[in-house]
């Protein structure tokens, strides 16, 4: 499997457009399968420095940036704040098991919602269409 797999139609159409970053292959596949069927567009990537570069260098830009907390290298925290600076409006949805970890509000950010693994499928579906839905 590559570090980052495509879902978006050749075609573009007004459905959001979700980035979603997790290093487990499996739990990020389930993720993206889920939302799909929920109407949304995904991009996966399984490695954080990757999915920072295409924030960076992709022509389709996400409407919300999805990631795990914890990851090699660059921590999904780390890269949802790095989303937030480089794209205007970008809206973010934290995936955690950490969810009492006190580091984990101790950085400086808070993403625009946090899902708390293991989550049910509505709880998922909930934080993405709030992130989606607040202001700025």
């Amino acid at each position: 499997m590559s570090a980052a797999t495509h879902s978006l139609p050749a075609a573009s159409h007004a459905a959001p457009v979700i980035f979603i970053v997790d290093d487990e292959p499996v739990s990020a596949e389930i993720v993206a399968e889920l939302l799909q069927l929920a109407g949304y567009h995904t991009r996966v990537f399984h490695d954080s420095q990757l999915a920072a570069e295409a924030l960076s260098n992709s022509a389709v830009k996400p409407d919300v940036l999805l990631a795990d907390f914890k990851m090699p290298g660059m921590n999904g925290l780390q890269l949802l704040a790095r989303g937030k600076s480089e794209i205007r409006g970008l809206k973010t949805v934290l995936m955690s098991g950490l969810a009492s970890d006190p580091a984990l509000r101790e950085k400086g950010f808070s993403p625009d919602q946090w899902v708390t693994k293991p989550f049910p499928v509505t709880t998922l579906l909930k934080s993405v269409r709030t992130a989606l839905a607040s202001p700025g």
